[in-house]
């Protein structure tokens, strides 16, 4: 199979937010409780001062999926900063549809990535795997991830919205 990766243009957003509830839908995650559409990843990742970069996979026309849809896949991330690490890229969103799983798509995607951030002067790519599939998980550790939470102990935590609402409400008191 041929297919291209390349940067995410805006005309690929409506694709990027199906695949988006695509994951959401794999892990029971209501699609009520997005707060994602395509007007904020246009705003987000097109803006004057861009929060993300994204790159898709898209098959020829000709090799469509079952559905009829050329972007089969995606990588979204952003950069963060570590005291000790300094600069790091961050991936949020790595997905390829399932009928074009066994390719080396992800792999493609996952290079540019990687290849984005070294030439951004990063130290490091981090990105959290669900343990509801070991199988993403034991891919990522065969390209040398390494399980923070198993080696060192660390934690992945998040603060939901209304918790980050009574935060910032209280950093008046």
């Amino acid at each position: 199979m041929s297919f291209v990766v390349r940067p995410c243009a805006p005309k690929d957003l409506k694709d990027i937010l199906r695949l988006i509830k695509e994951i959401a839908v794999i892990y029971n995650v209501p699609l009520t409780q997005l707060y994602t559409n395509v007007d904020v990843l246009h705003k987000h990742g097109f803006g004057e001062r861009p929060k993300y970069e994204c790159f898709v996979a898209e098959a020829p026309p000709e090799q469509k999926s079952k559905e009829g849809h050329t972007i089969i896949g995606y990588v979204l991330s952003t950069y963060t900063y570590s005291t000790w690490k300094g600069r790091n890229l961050y991936i949020d969103n790595f997905y390829v549809m399932p009928e074009f799983r066994g390719r080396r798509i992800g792999k493609k995607l996952m290079c540019l990535a990687a290849e984005a951030a070294w030439r951004r002067g990063c130290t490091e790519l981090r990105m959290h795997s669900s343990s509801e599939k070991p199988e993403n998980h034991a891919i990522l550790q065969r390209w040398k991830a390494e399980d923070l939470s198993s080696k060192h102990g660390w934690h992945l935590l998040r603060f939901y919205n209304d918790t980050l609402k009574r935060r910032a409400a209280q950093s008046k008191v």
